[in-house]
């Protein structure tokens, strides 16, 4: 019965997204997620959907602008981790993902194997690989065409950051040098007349996007990811319509392109929410449930007292653990390693740690002084001109003027003055060796896993309350 009133629910729907097509025009249906991060449990109603859109119109393309790994213990810890995603955009029938910086996470040797399992083609323009590298050169895009044989070009570019490299643990991209995206993407200017679509489908974040549609102002659409950005019906800069739609696949973006003898005439992106129940696909249903029956993950381990909300709270819970692992001073944890928005009150389960720490980095710990501990806060405040560390072992204050840092006072846990000439002091191993500060080449790696450690911390103190708790203050 519930799949007659969603076949229902999915006619009505498709009827306010899309108007009936004339005879004289070409209609092209791109849909795209972006940032899926593992998350499995809406690839139902994404799955009905898309079912409904190949039924109704002939030219339907499902594109993911990157970033399927990561942030699902469910998918990370599966015995051939990520596979259980492959799995599923397999059997939804994807045309093409972009290269996302998350795909690197599990290692080069396990993402071959994905890539060669995947029934797409993985595509990225400005990632080239070294014969010290085990993956293949990607092929910079992909073409496919319309049922009358109109040409689509697919342009993939991935995010570089201020080091060279996505923003992943260098040591897992060894062998491959990243190139500047909006750079590379000039290359292929040419490739503008010779198709009658040029899109870029990016994992470069929504502000990049901006500037590579203000810099290369040929492509007809960018599908893009990596900020999570919901863009509800796409941006415009000058002729090119950026679109995004959020994360986790609470969305099935909708671009919409409408040719008369080959040249577009309109173009327009929407976003459809995914719910879950109102759409139910039956057979991806039963493979969610079969991958979802884990009961080592679903263990409680302790009690949240009240919501542990991010950056903060949770980012005291990472830093505590941390620091009571390894005995040290001071323990910082980078904000952008904290996935999670927020741990309800109430029980905590095994699958809630992998999910706010999916990384598996380990810490790295060194002696430091007063004045290095105030360069790593700068530096990390300057990444993106905001705060991007908590801690444990200290409390600070940032003096800040125009997003930029005028003094750092540093107080310890008892709010004096640090009088010590040298401090221990625990960072995770991405922040060890993506951040460029030479302090930071001679630290320790100890091989302790940060989300185990969580998950110990958390049944030793059992009750989590972190009310009122306020280490960094920023003026």
């Amino acid at each position: 019965m519930i799949f007659k009133k969603s076949f229902s629910v999915l006619l009505f729907v498709l009827g306010l997204y899309l108007s009936v097509t004339a005879s004289d025009t070409t209609t092209v249906i791109i849909l795209h997620t972006n940032d899926m991060h593992g998350h499995i449990d809406k690839f139902s109603p994404l799955a009905s959907y898309v079912d409904m859109f190949r039924e109704k119109y002939q030219n339907v393309f499902l594109f993911s602008a990157g970033d399927i790994f990561t942030g699902n213990p469910i998918v990370d810890k599966y015995p051939d981790p990520g596979f259980p995603i492959i799995d599923l955009m397999n059997r939804v029938k994807y045309d093409v993902t972009e290269y996302g910086n998350h795909e690197f996470d599990y290692g080069q040797e396990t993402l071959l194997k994905r890539i060669n399992q995947a029934k797409f083609p993985f595509i990225c323009a400005n990632m080239v690989v070294t014969p010290q590298s085990i993956l293949e050169q990607p092929k910079p895009m992909v073409t496919f065409y319309t049922k009358d044989s109109l040409k689509i070009l697919v342009l993939g570019l991935l995010q570089v950051g201020k080091n060279g490299l996505p923003d992943a643990m260098p040591s897992k991209m060894q062998g491959i040098n990243f190139e500047n995206p909006i750079k590379t993407a000039k290359k292929y200017k040419s490739y503008r007349d010779s198709c009658n679509i040029f899109i870029a489908l990016t994992h470069l974040g929504y502000k990049t996007d901006k500037k590579l549609a203000a810099k290369d102002p040929f492509f007809d659409a960018i599908v893009g990811g990596h900020s999570h950005t919901v863009l509800p019906h796409g941006d415009w800069v000058g002729k090119t319509l950026i679109t995004q739609a959020g994360h986790y696949t609470d969305y099935l973006g909708v671009l919409t392109l409408k040719l008369v003898n080959g040249k577009i005439v309109s173009k327009q992106d929407s976003l459809m929410s995914l719910e879950m129940g109102v759409a139910c696909h039956y057979e991806t249903s039963q493979l969610i449930f079969k991958y979802n029956q884990n009961l080592e993950l679903n263990t409680v381990i302790g009690q949240a007292k009240q919501d542990l909300t991010a950056p903060e709270m949770l980012g005291d819970l990472i830093t505590d653990a941390m620091r009571n692992k390894t005995k040290n001073d001071i323990a910082f944890q980078n904000i952008g390693g904290i996935r999670l928005e927020k741990i309800p009150a109430g029980n905590i389960v095994v699958k809630q740690i992998y999910e706010l720490q999916p990384f598996s980095n380990t810490f790295v710990t060194y002696h430091l002084t007063p004045k290095q501990i105030k360069q790593l806060i700068k530096y990390a405040y300057n990444l993106h001109n905001e705060n991007e560390v908590t801690v444990s072992g200290l409390h600070i204050i940032l003096n800040t003027k125009n997003h930029k840092i005028k003094s750092i006072l540093l107080t310890d846990e008892n709010n004096k003055p640090l009088t010590k000439k040298t401090y221990t002091v625990t960072i995770n191993n991405y922040m060890a060796t993506a951040w460029k500060l030479g302090f930071l080449k001679n630290g320790n790696n100890t091989g302790i896993e940060d989300a185990k450690t969580t998950i110990n911390y958390i049944k030793q103190k059992h009750i989590i309350d972190y009310s009122g708790v306020k280490r960094i203050v920023i003026k």
